[in-house]
């Protein structure tokens, strides 16, 4: 049974985004009341067209993602979009500003609170390279601006002191996200190899189960010539008996070669394999085998099953909840293998799946349908999850 491992997975990692993503657009409200304020009290010295026409394409992008974060996929485009318009606020400054504020110090274009989601957007949407960047340049622009006329004048220890606050306060806030990113890729990461230890313990385990049956089979052909050679008694025994040890001899000689081409299993072995591996998984759930036919299925149909079933129970024990309990039904009838994996869980909407659920898209439809199998996934909130699995011979 030949192993096919699939990506790694991003639950932990998709989850984590997706509650940042909630949190930084519950947040930008604040920030968006605040912006306005300012905004508004400064309309009087700025060229209200364009400043509007600014104002609302913020305003866009940032409703954009908002949506997409508390009910879309998380598209990180949007997010990036914000980010990338946030950074342009500083140059689109002078050109805003109609009257000249005055050169006390004391004043702040209102770009600077406009700014304030898009250093955590760039944070969550952009490599680590590309943050820093955004930090610097960010930083740069907005002081560059603080400090000319247009900008209220301020002088250089105001202008130290505020590219400080807003490396401390955006940073810090930018720092944890991404640590809580990084804690959720290693979850991934141990999740991923959990799996793959499961599927390749399944694999194992049923090529060593088909290996003693093909060893049985042979020992039982070598019983037989050699009980049939000693109780012949004629011309005719001796020759059935010859071509028993030729035919016992031909299989000793190709049980290796045949073992290895053919790497099928039959559905009692495939089944019992499966079980140990989910148990593995989850030692609470509970099972149920029904082998109504003997089928022999091949090494590639064997392994999709496997992975399909350890994908579909590893899903469970994610996304479920921890109350959920598991069940998985294995049955084969009439050239029918179909394997049910069912949970009490949260449940969830199958045509609104998020961005990292990939297990449920690669490793489970995608497998069976590799084999020419089918995956059906029956879910809805608070209603639990059902998926089934099945194959046909052909």
């Amino acid at each position: 049974m030949k192993g096919k491992l699939g990506p790694t997975s991003t639950f932990a990692s998709a989850k984590v985004d997706r509650l940042i993503g909630r949190a930084l657009s519950a947040g930008s409200i604040l920030f968006a009341l605040e912006g306005f304020a300012n905004f508004y009290a400064q309309l009087p010295l700025l060229n209200q067209p364009l400043a509007w026409t600014i104002m609302g394409v913020l305003w866009a992008t940032t409703l954009a993602y908002a949506v997409t974060f508390w009910f879309g996929s998380a598209n990180y485009v949007y997010l990036r979009v914000h980010a990338c318009f946030a950074l342009l606020l500083p140059m689109c400054w002078p050109f805003m500003v109609s009257t000249n504020p005055g050169v006390d110090g004391h004043f702040y274009p209102f770009v600077w609170w406009a700014m304030s989601t898009g250093w955590l957007a760039s944070a969550l949407s952009f490599k680590l390279r590309w943050v820093i960047t955004y930090y610097v340049v960010g930083n740069v622009l907005t002081q560059y601006i603080f400090s000319t006329p247009i900008g209220g004048s301020h002088p250089l220890s105001s202008l130290i002191l505020d590219g400080l606050y807003t490396i401390l306060t955006n940073g810090s806030v930018a720092v944890i996200a991404l640590m809580l990113r990084n804690a959720a890729g290693k979850s991934d990461i141990a999740n991923s190899q959990r799996v793959e230890a499961a599927i390749l313990a399944a694999q194992v385990e049923a090529q060593s189960k088909e290996r003693s049956r093909l060893d049985a089979l042979v020992h039982d052909s070598v019983l037989t010539a050699l009980i049939s050679a000693g109780s012949s008694n004629s011309e005719e025994e001796t020759r059935a008996s010859a071509e028993l040890a030729t035919l016992a001899i031909h299989r000793l000689q190709n049980a290796d070669a045949s073992y290895e081409e053919s790497a099928s299993v039959f559905c009692s072995p495939l089944f019992d394999s499966v079980i140990a591996a989910v148990q593995r998984l989850d030692p609470d759930i509970e099972y149920k085998k029904t082998c109504l036919s003997s089928i022999e299925v091949s090494g590639d149909v064997a392994s999709a099953l496997t992975e399909a079933t350890i994908q579909a129970v590893q899903n469970s024990i994610v996304h479920a909840g921890s109350k959920a309990k598991r069940e998985v039904h294995l049955k084969s009838s009439q050239g029918n293998l179909k394997i049910v994996i069912k949970d009490d869980g949260v449940g969830f909407r199958p045509n609104r799946l998020p961005r990292g659920r990939l297990g449920i898209k690669l490793s489970i439809h995608g497998r069976m349908q590799g084999v020419a199998g089918k995956a059906h996934i029956v879910s809805a909130p608070r209603k639990g999850t059902t998926v089934i699995l099945e194959w046909s011979q052909a």
